[in-house]
């Protein structure tokens, strides 16, 4: 092997210095090394597991929230039907009232006019009773008493009635 330029003894001194070495190596830098990335593996697990816990934690916050906004949409949207219905309930309540006071006003106006009309035919027949006896005075040419007056004042009108 030295005619090849391999020296046996030189051979035997890198092997032991190797071995040496890479004992020295895995006790004082392997060892350690390995530790470490070990910490950093555990780090960047439990950095994952807490991430995965936040996200869960939002994910039942963002439920709630969601829950909650539908119990308030829910909420609003009933309170608006019962606004609605009570809305409602006035306006035939003030609808019915107005058609009450309408009918009184009609009826007032009816019972106004039946009595005007009532008034106007009194009134016709107290004139038509002074043109009769006026008119009996001019015809007869006398005085006629006040039984005889009223006797054919009652048959005129009853005359005029039918």
């Amino acid at each position: 092997m030295a005619a090849l330029g391999f020296d046996l003894k030189l051979i035997i001194a890198y092997t032991i210095n190797f071995v040496v070495l890479l004992f020295a190596l895995r006790a004082f830098a392997y060892k350690p090394i390995m530790d470490m990335l070990e910490k950093r593996k555990k780090e960047i697990a439990d950095g994952l597991a807490a991430a995965d816990k936040v996200r869960e934690k939002a994910e039942l916050e963002r439920a709630k929230f969601q829950e909650e906004l539908e119990k308030a949409r829910r909420a609003s949207q009933e309170e608006a039907a019962k606004i609605a219905q009570a809305t409602a309930g006035m306006r035939d309540q003030i609808l019915e009232k107005a058609r009450q006071e309408a009918e009184e006003i009609k009826a007032k106006a009816r019972a106004e006019i039946e009595a005007e009309r009532q008034a106007a035919q009194a009134e016709i027949r107290r004139q038509l009773a002074a043109l009769t006896v006026d008119l009996t005075r001019k015809m007869v040419g006398e005085t006629v008493d006040e039984s005889k007056q009223h006797e054919l004042i009652g048959q005129f009108l009853s005359e005029m009635g039918d």
